[in-house]
């Protein structure tokens, strides 16, 4: 018994100093790193991912990219493309002219700078006689008041025009020339009545004069208002584009 007793307590020493020991080692850190089989795929964790070097492109990058190339290999700026001045127009118009005769004279008169001068005749508006016009009022009641003012100071064939382009203007009288036109607008003046000489427009053919140019357009202008300066009766007007 005695024995069994000295036996017992030799294994609690020995048991404790066992324990004491294993402990010591383990607060010093020097545990052994359980290793993981090789055939094993280890698990990745969402804050060891590495962020790929390219990302895929966004739309509009490669043409950047290729921009940023090309300077880099040229070493400076491509510069941009210069713009081009609008092309001139190698054909110019004159008119238009109702009257055929006139429109030949004209071109006459051209044919000197320009020899290869044309006439064409095309649809257009052509007076056809000429109005003696007192001028339009804002309404009605207003060319009745005209009227009656006109027929104090003696004028007695007139009428009023109650629709179209010269509603409510005064016609005191259709011409068949300018000339006889205007010499009866100076009567009119004489009495203190303000008229004006327009023309009765209906369609019918007007004449275009057709000018082949290789030159710049201001020298055809020039040559307008030179022809216009030798005789101001011929009353060229300006040159357009062919359309």
């Amino acid at each position: 018994m005695k024995y069994f007793v000295y036996l017992l307590i030799l294994a609690n020493v020995v048991f404790f100093l066992w324990e004491t020991g294993f402990r010591e080692r383990e607060g010093d850190g020097t545990h052994q790193e359980l290793a993981i089989p090789s055939g094993l795929e280890r698990i990745v964790l969402s804050n060891e991912v590495v962020a790929p070097d390219t990302a895929e492109p966004e739309p509009g990058d490669a043409d950047l990219q290729a921009a940023e190339t090309d300077m880099s290999t040229n070493g400076e700026e491509t510069p941009p493309p210069e713009a081009k001045p609008p092309v001139a127009s190698d054909c110019f118009l004159i008119g238009p002219e109702a009257d055929k005769a006139k429109a030949e004279e004209l071109k006459g008169l051209i044919k000197t700078h320009a020899p290869d001068v044309s006439t064409e005749a095309k649809p257009g508006e052509v007076p056809d006689g000429w109005w003696i016009l007192f001028p339009k009022a804002a309404s009605l009641e207003a060319a009745r008041e005209n009227r009656r003012m006109l027929v104090e100071k003696g004028v007695v064939d007139m009428w009023v025009f109650e629709k179209g382009s010269l509603q409510w203007a005064i016609s005191l009288g259709l011409y068949s020339s300018r000339e006889k036109a205007e010499a009866a607008r100076k009567q009119f003046s004489d009495k203190n009545i303000v008229a004006e000489v327009a023309p009765r427009l209906v369609r019918g053919e007007v004449y275009w004069l057709r000018i082949p140019w290789h030159r710049p357009a201001l020298e055809l202008e020039e040559v307008i208002q030179l022809l216009n300066t030798q005789d101001p009766e011929s009353k060229i007007p300006a040159p357009i584009p062919c359309p």
